[in-house]
């Protein structure tokens, strides 16, 4: 006769073993995320909103495991465009990026590329006041139907925002060295506090992202 209690706790054991399996592959966080997040801010504190957060900002990961404060589709390593030794997809702009206008970009700029659709990357925020914030970038979009999602945890989230293309204007440059900044992709009303901030990849390959705009609309409503 078989133990009962003995093949509910494996039951059990496997199920747990396969959400943990999902989380690592690159399951979108849980409303328990805050409480059970090891990530660290990169600078030491929270990324204030409003402002500008770079994307090469994200949060440092424990022992720079995949999972944590970033899903990607290499193994980290250390480089020389970030301190913390969990560096993914880093570069320099260097000669040869321009706007979509043609007009030259700073060459000392950093950016995070070769992404993919699903990867997603957290920062630790601080919303200072509350009220409706309007979202932009600077981004190089190779596809047309490359889109991002912006997630304050636990439940606060813009959902799918479609991000323009960059390809045509300027043929004689690779596609993926043309940017554009985006001032007003989509707005989101924040209460005032600390959140853990995702930015996944819902759609499209090849994104490139240098940094992420938060800028201040209106008061909250009465």
């Amino acid at each position: 006769m078989h133990n009962r209690k003995a093949i509910a706790s494996g039951t059990s054991a496997a199920l747990l073993l396969l959400l943990v399996g999902a989380s690592l592959a690159g399951a979108a966080p849980t409303a328990n995320e805050s409480a059970k997040y090891t990530g660290l801010s990169y600078k030491g504190k929270p990324a204030l909103i409003p402002g500008t957060i770079q994307a090469e900002e994200y949060d440092i990961a424990p022992e720079a495991a995949n999972g944590i404060t970033f899903n990607y589709n290499n193994p980290a390593t250390k480089g020389p465009l970030r301190t913390s030794g969990d560096s993914i997809g880093l570069a320099r702009f260097g000669d040869g990026h321009v706007t979509i206008e043609g007009q030259p970009e700073a060459s000392d700029q950093v950016y995070l590329g070769w992404t993919h659709e699903g990867e997603w990357l957290k920062y630790t925020v601080h919303v200072d006041d509350s009220g409706l914030y309007s979202i932009g970038g600077h981004f190089s979009a190779a596809n047309k139907d490359s889109a991002l999602s912006f997630t304050f945890s636990p439940t606060l989230t813009t959902g799918p925002i479609t991000i323009p293309t960059t390809a045509g204007y300027q043929p004689k440059v690779e596609v993926y060295h043309v940017w554009e900044t985006r001032d007003a992709l989509t707005e989101i009303n924040l209460p005032k506090g600390d959140y853990v901030l995702t930015v996944k990849i819902e759609k499209g390959s090849g994104l490139n992202l240098d940094n992420f705009t938060f800028t201040k609309v209106t008061e909250p409503e009465a």
